[in-house]
């Protein structure tokens, strides 16, 4: 038993031994401030970015723009005299000359209504004549010659309004272009005023676009554009219309782009898009990983300065390009972060390292 007890002692002396070790080998304030290469004497290593030295080139600046096709002119083209349509001679999508026939609308008693006006005309110019040699042997008064005078002059005004009522009976033309609707049948009466066709003049297009605040000082009248459809075909023409007043919704302003339609190979209606060169301007081609965003939600780049410390530019689109955005804003020659942006901010020293850009 005393044996059992002892071994205890001794087993129990052991383990306070050890664990008391800890403790003893434990440093004390003054060793661990020793051992610590602390924020006293030591420094922390900025954080290491990639650089690529940049310089601006010239860029085409271009603007790009969505628009809808329109005729040159179009009208509806009505019935200028009372009537029956008895013959239609020209058919919808027709393409039609200025000045062809296009309806024609009963002539009913217009031409016993011309004889009788050609008929009055004759005796007025007779009446006329007496008086006149009247006059000059000084047997017709002044007050009756001139009677006579009006009622020659009511006589040829009545001949011309029957005839012009006759020339009306052929519905014609205003110009060369297609039929796009016919509104009458054979049959049908019009009254004046009546639309008898609606004709599109698609010699020439009309794109209307609208273009920003910020860019409308930079657009004048005669720019050349060009015209993309969705079919892809092109049409260069140029601009014929700037707004003068913008969209008190949108604030924006209307532009007008007017091409050539050769064939009439553009219809009226198509989705069109605007392409304006604004001329060059100076800007770098980056990629758009490079781009971040500032604490006002600005787009822009980070770039280093003399000392190697972190600034954040503005930048603005120029031109897209399937080799990169070109971006304007930037100085001349600028080194620029590529690598490592995302982990540094404003007004931070970093450690450089050169890349190619």
């Amino acid at each position: 038993m005393k044996k059992s007890v002892l071994a205890a002692l001794v087993l129990m002396l052991a383990v306070g031994i050890w664990i008391g070790s800890g403790f003893l080998s434990e440093p004390g304030p003054a060793q661990s401030e020793q051992s610590t290469p602390a924020a006293s004497g030591g420094s922390v290593q900025p954080p290491s970015v990639q650089v690529a030295t940049l310089k601006a080139g010239s860029v085409a600046q271009v603007l790009h723009l969505m628009g809808v096709t329109a005729p040159k002119r179009q009208v509806h083209v009505p019935a200028q005299t009372k009537g029956t349509i008895v013959a239609l001679t020209a058919a919808t999508g027709a393409l039609v000359d200025e000045g062809q026939l296009l309806a024609r609308i009963d002539i009913g008693d217009r031409k016993a209504r011309l004889r009788g006006a050609e008929a009055l005309l004759a005796q007025r110019q007779a009446e006329y004549q007496a008086a006149a040699q009247l006059s000059k042997k000084n047997l017709q008064s002044a007050t009756e010659l001139t009677r006579t005078q009006t009622l020659l002059d009511s006589a040829k005004a009545s001949l011309e309004a029957i005839r012009l009522d006759i020339r009306r009976t052929q519905v014609l033309a205003p110009f060369a272009g297609v039929v796009e609707q016919r509104f009458v049948q054979v049959g049908d009466y019009l009254d004046i005023g009546h639309s008898a066709f609606r004709l599109l003049d698609l010699s020439k297009l009309k794109v209307q676009g609208q273009i920003s605040e910020r860019d409308v000082s930079r657009v004048r009248l005669g720019m050349p554009a060009e015209l993309t459809f969705v079919d892809g075909q092109h049409l260069q023409g140029e601009v014929t219309f700037i707004s003068r007043a913008s969209d008190s919704a949108t604030r924006t302003f209307l532009i007008e782009v007017t091409a050539d339609n050769p064939n009439l190979s553009i219809s009226a209606g198509m989705t069109a898009k605007i392409r304006l060169n604004l001329g060059d301007r100076r800007g770098h081609r980056l990629s758009p990983a490079v781009l971040t965003l500032d604490d006002e939600g600005r787009v822009g780049v980070k770039i280093i300065d003399g000392s190697a410390t972190v600034r954040f530019v503005p930048v603005e689109l120029i031109a897209d390009s399937p080799e990169g955005m070109w971006l304007g804003g930037l100085p001349e020659i600028v080194e620029l972060i590529t690598v490592g942006h995302e982990f540094v901010s404003t007004g931070q020293r970093v450690t450089v390292s050169r890349g190619v850009q």
